[in-house]
């Protein structure tokens, strides 16, 4: 793993249900204070190594300087003042595409990140077998591989990617039933999150 992501671990264990923003505010002889965001509640935690808070966050080890953090699945050192939020780390795959299983109104399926489309982009099919009502969208024409095509403008309720979840999200059905092949992650999404690229990792940071 590449220097600077290289602080960013995958860690084996589950995402909690509602994902956390963590702050390090203080650092002790023997513990860390961490300022814990999960939905509408704040609360400060007073952890020492291997403590867990309620929301799910653990304290994995410290420093004089740093505090290494583990929340939404994710391990990371923070500095004193620093906050890590809701993230996904992506992966390219041989051919240098994104590819990464998401959550549709809370039904999995698989996309690739495409920044050249302006929404999510759904075939048919596929919005059909995600529970997606298309047929009352915005009507609009779609360019496919096949040339135009008619499709509609839907707003799903939400959208995960790792432990980011985001609400409203427009998205584009095509009327054609298996284009595009696979979901596409565009920019109605990736509009609302910050993206760093390293090599070959992408990483996903959720804003306020």
């Amino acid at each position: 793993m590449r220097r600077g992501l290289g602080l960013i671990l995958m860690a084996l264990v589950a995402t909690p249900a509602f994902a956390v923003w963590v702050k390090l505010v203080a650092i002790g002889p023997n513990y860390a204070q961490l300022e814990i965001e999960q939905g509408t509640q704040r609360n400060v935690r007073t952890l020492r190594p291997g403590d867990d808070a309620p929301e799910g966050v653990r304290l994995l080890s410290l420093t004089p300087t740093h505090a290494e953090v583990q929340a939404n699945g994710i391990a990371r050192k923070l500095a004193l003042g620093q906050r890590m939020a809701p993230m996904a780390l992506l992966q390219a795959d041989a051919s240098g595409h994104y590819v990464t299983g998401i959550g549709i109104n809370g039904r999995q399926t698989r996309a690739v990140v495409d920044t050249g489309a302006t929404g999510i982009a759904l075939s048919r099919n596929e919005a059909e077998r995600l529970g997606v009502v298309w047929q009352g969208g915005r009507p609009i024409t779609v360019q496919t591989a096949a040339g135009p095509r008619p499709g509609h403008v839907v707003t799903l309720d939400s959208v995960q990617v790792g432990s980011i979840v985001l609400r409203q999200v427009d998205a584009i059905v095509s009327s054609v039933p298996d284009a595009p092949a696979i979901t596409l992650l565009g920019m109605s999404f990736l509009g609302r999150v910050e993206m760093k690229q390293q090599g070959n990792q992408l990483l996903l940071m959720q804003l306020r």
